[in-house]
């Protein structure tokens, strides 16, 4: 029976959340980006941006 005393541990229902020691995630079921898909994914992101920037700021051609 638990320890009904006024400075009794209390301790979690539930486990931290760290792995057991001996407990290693998975292999990931998705592959990795290539360093070359990164660099596109940049590219576009940064033209994107670029576009937007070149708008001018929300509701300017608006008026």
């Amino acid at each position: 029976m638990p320890s009904l005393e006024a400075d009794a541990i209390v301790r979690p229902r539930e486990p931290g959340g760290y792995l057991p020691v001996n407990d290693v995630p998975r292999e990931r079921e998705t592959r990795m980006i290539s360093p070359e898909e990164r660099a596109q994914i940049e590219q576009e992101l940064k033209a994107a941006r670029d576009r937007q920037a070149s708008a001018g700021p929300p509701g300017a051609r608006d008026r």
